[in-house]
């Protein structure tokens, strides 16, 4: 009984230990407008970087204002300026391999 038991508390330990969103990055989707009009379409805010990076692909299912996402992504430094932000930023575009929800 008493292995089952250390058995059993080692899994739970384990199985709480591992965090799922290591390689994640906290963002905030920002609307800069349609892209036809002159915006840059949805930008996201990367939290930790101070940088914003345009999405090839984000789902339509995150496409708000203000939403918190975590994502990963890929990059190869192409971009675009953007008349939105000051001094035609360039803006990095990439390509999301991974978005979920932040619920932090």
């Amino acid at each position: 009984m008493r292995k089952l038991l250390l058995g059993a508390a080692l899994i739970a330990m384990v199985a709480t230990s591992c965090k799922r969103d290591k390689d994640l990055i906290k963002a905030t989707v920002r609307d800069t407008g349609d892209i036809a009009g002159g915006g840059c379409g949805y930008v996201l805010e990367i939290s930790d970087e101070h940088r914003v990076v345009r999405p090839y692909n984000l789902p339509t299912a995150y496409q708000h204002d203000g939403f918190k996402v975590k994502v990963k992504f890929d990059t190869n430094g192409d971009g675009q300026l953007c008349s939105v932000y000051p001094d035609f930023e360039f803006i990095e575009v990439v390509q999301l391999t991974k978005v979920k929800t932040d619920l932090d």
